[in-house]
Order: C-alpha cells, then sequence, then structure tokens
C-alpha cells in the first residue's frame, strides 16, 4: 500500500516538475484564439508576408498646397485651389473633370452631375466609368439600379446600349433581370424566346415564364 502511495507521488511530482519548467521556459505563451487575434490585428492573416500590415484601400482624390493626387499619382493640370471629389471616383475643378484621376474630354464642369453606379453627366452628354455613352440623351437620362439606365428612346447597361430594348416600358426586376413589353433581359442581354409577358425572376438566379425556367438567363433544359 506504502508503495502505490509513495509511485503516486512520485508521479504527481514529475507531472508538477514538467509543468513548471515548460511555464518557466514560455512565460509570454499566448493561447491560439490570442495569437489569431493579434495576427488579425496586424493584417497576417497567411495571405501576407510576416511583418507586413493589411492597410484596407480605396483610391481617393487627396488635395495639398502642392497639388491633387488620385491613388498616388498626381493629377494632370487639377486645381488644388477649387477641387471638388464628386463620388464614384470623379472630380472636377473650375475648369476640367476627371475620372480616376485622368480628365475627360469634352467634358462641362460648369455642369456635371454624378448620378450615381458609374453614370454622370453634363449638359450635353452622358458617361459611364467617365466615357462618354454614344448618343444618350442628356436631357432624359435617368438611372435606374443594378447597372441599368434609360433615356427616352434606349436603355442601357453598363453604359452600353441594349439593342431592340423599349425605353418606355423598360423596367428593372433584379438579380440582374429586366423585361420591356416583349422582351426579358439578364445582365443586358436579351434572353431568346422568353414570354415578357408572363416572366418574373424567383431566387437564387432563377426566373421563369409560362413555358421554361431560366437559370441566371439561361433556359434549362
Amino acid at each position: 500500500m506504502l508503495n502505490k502511495i509513495s509511485t503516486s507521488l512520485l508521479t504527481i511530482g514529475l507531472l508538477w516538475f514538467t509543468y513548471s519548467t515548460s511555464a518557466a521556459q514560455t512565460p509570454h505563451h499566448e493561447a491560439p484564439y490570442q495569437q489569431q487575434e493579434q495576427a488579425a490585428r496586424h493584417g497576417n492573416n497567411g495571405h501576407q508576408k510576416p511583418g507586413r500590415p493589411h492597410r484596407p484601400h480605396r483610391p481617393s482624390y487627396f488635395v495639398d498646397s502642392n497639388g491633387v493626387y488620385f491613388d498616388g499619382h498626381k493629377v494632370k493640370d487639377a486645381s488644388s485651389m477649387n477641387f471638388k471629389d464628386l463620388g464614384d471616383f470623379y472630380a472636377k475643378d473650375t475648369w476640367n473633370v476627371y475620372y480616376q484621376g485622368v480628365k475627360i474630354s469634352g467634358a462641362s464642369a460648369g455642369s456635371f452631375t454624378v448620378l450615381g453606379d458609374g453614370y454622370a453627366k453634363d449638359t450635353w452628354s452622358v458617361y459611364f466609368n467617365g466615357k462618354k455613352i454614344g448618343d444618350a440623351s442628356a436631357g432624359s437620362f435617368q438611372v435606374l439600379k443594378d447597372g441599368y439606365a434609360k433615356d427616352t428612346w434606349n436603355a442601357y447597361y453598363l453604359g452600353v446600349k441594349i439593342s431592340g430594348a423599349s425605353a418606355g416600358s423598360f423596367t428593372v426586376l433584379r438579380d440582374g433581370y429586366a423585361k420591356d413589353t416583349w422582351n426579358a433581359y439578364f445582365d443586358g442581354k436579351k434572353i431568346s424566346g422568353v414570354s415578357a409577358g408572363s416572366f418574373q425572376v424567383l431566387k437564387d438566379g432563377y426566373a421563369k415564364d409560362t413555358w421554361s425556367t431560366y437559370y441566371f438567363g439561361k433556359k434549362v433544359k
């Protein structure tokens, strides 16, 4: 009996010695979740080089007494005295309009307005991501949603005219789908053979008409 007790005490003593030695050698040991939290604070998520902090970055305009800058590059000929960031990467000064720091040729600064979703206009022209949209009517142009827009005569998707679309009846549904009186569209492209009158969007990319089901604009066979 005494031998068993002595053996147990000896085992406990060895375990305590091992634990104490390990703790002394690693006094700053952190639990895994603490290490992960610290890594997250410093941006070390396994995809970056050790020691390089993660700094979320969205290109923007910066103005100081030396000039105007966009994403680390000086904006040529921009006036810092009256420069204005309009949003959606558009900006202007008294004389010029800029998109991502590049002057938009021919744009009128005095009447330039940002509409949203990448669209903008002045008195005479309409722009998408800084590029002029062909014959779009600035006076009647309106942004819808999900990249769609229209004027009196045409409908557009991401600044590109949708061939054959009827602007008067053009309606944006959701999830990239839209329709007019005669056709339905997905991401600005006509869906072949669809019945617009019975067309409806379901969920998760699915839609249907009376006869067929569609998935991201393609008929399910």
